[in-house]
């Protein structure tokens, strides 16, 4: 099996799929249950939900059924882990989607974006876009206007803050303007990232979505595999061979 695996869940999809794999195999840890209940925003909850069943399902089909209804460990930052399993994960979702990553090689964080219209100052934009640019070494960002070049930058940001464990916040500081200029100081998280075996890589997704993934080794990542959308197949994903 690789040591890197990438999903891409389209939640509406799968939606039915998932909620019957799920009732007929318990996989999500009480606390995760009990999390959802908190959450007001149906919508988001629903996503959330759904994203936590396949991401079980994925863990299982690297780790096998003894990770069934284990809570996971939080960092300060609030990433997930599994205690005492050798395997990193990340998850993230946007309206409808969400995407999983799991490596057995080392830390590893992922996001993704639907476009959307962004609110934020030209002058505010550019240093994040710069780093993000620096941390994907030198690989440009392309997009067709400033919106979605944004995006593509912000992904790599949080892909990048979610395999190094420090949250966006972080490297958001180092990049933001400080004098009355608006000028801001000298990045320094391309060295940190290096100094952590950290890179970031763009991933090739439905048009109007963003997704990027980091972590710590070096190659191109595997491609983002569409997640089944029955039952049967999710199923599948999870039997031996």
């Amino acid at each position: 099996m690789r040591e890197m695996e990438l999903w891409l869940v389209d939640l509406q999809a799968c939606a039915a799929a998932l909620e019957h794999v799920e009732a007929a195999t318990p996989r999500l840890s009480e606390a995760c249950e009990c999390q959802l209940a908190t959450m007001a925003l149906a919508d988001a909850r629903r996503d959330r939900r759904l994203t936590h069943i396949a991401l079980r399902i994925a863990l299982e089909r690297k780790l096998g059924p003894s990770v069934r209804g284990i809570a996971f460990a939080r960092s300060t930052s609030g990433e997930p882990s599994l205690p005492d399993r050798n395997a990193s994960f990340s998850i993230a979702h946007t309206p409808g989607l969400a995407v999983i990553a799991i490596s057995d090689a080392g830390p590893i964080g992922i996001d993704i974006e639907k476009s959307r219209i962004v609110r934020m100052p030209a002058l505010r934009r550019a240093p994040i876009e710069a780093e993000a640019i620096r941390l994907a070494a030198g690989a440009p960002l392309g997009g067709r206007d400033a919106d979605e070049r944004f995006l593509r930058a912000w992904v790599r940001i949080e892909a990048v803050a979610k395999a190094r464990g420090t949250g966006v916040g972080p490297l958001l500081e180092t990049v933001r303007p400080r004098s009355a200029g608006g000028q801001a100081p000298a990045p320094d998280l391309a060295a940190s990232a290096d100094a952590l075996a950290v890179q970031v890589h763009d991933l090739a997704t439905a048009l109007g979505t963003y997704a990027a993934v980091a972590y710590s080794g070096s190659g191109p990542p595997p491609r983002l595999a569409r997640f089944p959308v029955d039952a049967d197949a999710i199923e599948a994903l999870t039997r031996p061979g």
